[in-house]
């Protein structure tokens, strides 16, 4: 492959470089996650991409390369859609909520990145919670199909993506990879629920078409320090993409949560046991998470309306 041209086209700047189209993106990452590209190549289109950000037939064609390269699971018979839920970020400034989320009454898969030395991850959390890690395609069946929340790390559902994502700590910065692991499913398309977030504006109406170019079903809304669950202080737009269709769910919502109805610090002993107590009915589950779920009731096809998922989880979680 011609990766001097690539580089070429990709590395004029933000406001001169082109996309490349859907094809070329697909072979280009294919070549990438097989560990083909050279060092100073493979640096040559990372950083280009980070700075201009990736076009929608590139996102498509690095979702195809990488798609062929994740693990495979089934959706349980007899049981409600999974929902997919991706954890990359971690708490940074606030407590990561992510892993209340994962207490649905659903099929949940959990995936994201084990260990961050910046920060605190929902791995850590969910561990703490008794919630099992899968290393196998295998494993991660059983666990669903026996009707519990699974944790399967970046390192299995895709190694040759994790070895990309890695390479943020050698270069500094992230790279698309981050993106492309926030997209990723076990399931087929039609299969499951995914969770989905943005944290920079011009991605929600990207994502937004390619969620409907691949025809699949996810809830997409800007995240909270890039994790997927909704801030308790403002509960931000909810898009609900089914097939060819996309709908607000949720409009944006500001709350006023008293501080100590949240977790106090940000560290896995204090998130834990504010997440219990929550799971335990001794803390009210904050509104904004629980006008999450119920879309998350919505989209999953186990309420007909918003109004009456909010009633369901008002009465599951208080």
């Amino acid at each position: 492959m011609d990766f001097t041209t690539i580089i070429k086209e990709i590395g004029r700047g933000k406001n001169h470089a082109r996309d490349l189209d859907q094809d070329a993106a697909y072979s280009l990452y294919r070549h990438m996650l097989q560990g083909d590209v050279p060092d100073l190549e493979l640096g040559g289109v990372l950083i280009p991409l980070r700075i201009k950000g990736e076009g929608e037939a590139e996102l498509r064609g690095f979702y195809q390369a990488t798609s062929e390269q994740v693990l495979r699971l089934h959706a349980p018979a007899g049981r409600p859609m999974p929902i997919v839920i991706p954890s990359y970020n971690g708490a940074r400034r606030q407590p990561n909520l992510t892993p209340l989320l994962v207490k649905l009454g659903f099929p949940v898969v959990v995936h994201g990145v084990e260990n961050d030395p910046t920060r605190v991850t929902s791995a850590e959390i969910l561990q703490a919670l008794g919630v099992k890690s899968a290393s196998s395609a295998k494993a991660g069946q059983s666990l669903i199909d026996e009707g519990f929340p699974v944790f399967i790390p970046i390192s299995v559902l895709s190694p040759a993506l994790d070895k990309q994502l890695q390479l943020r700590w050698r270069m500094g910065v992230r790279n698309s990879s981050h993106t492309l692991a926030k997209l990723l499913t076990p399931f087929g398309e039609q299969e499951a629920l995914r969770l989905t977030s943005v944290s920079h504006p011009e991605y929600v109406t990207r994502l937004n078409q390619f969620f409907l170019d691949i025809d699949t079903r996810a809830l997409l809304m800007h995240g909270t320090e890039g994790e997927v669950y909704a801030n308790p202080q403002r509960c931000l737009e909810i898009k609900f993409i089914r097939g060819q269709h996309s709908v607000m769910l949720q409009q944006r919502q500001d709350i006023v949560v008293v501080p100590d109805k949240l977790p106090i610090a940000r560290d896995v002993v204090t998130t834990v046991r504010w997440t219990a107590q929550c799971l335990a009915g001794e803390i009210a589950v904050p509104y904004a998470l629980r006008l999450q779920l119920a879309c998350c009731l919505v989209a999953g096809g186990m309420s007909p309306t918003m109004e009456q998922a909010v009633v369901t989880i008002s009465k599951r979680f208080g």
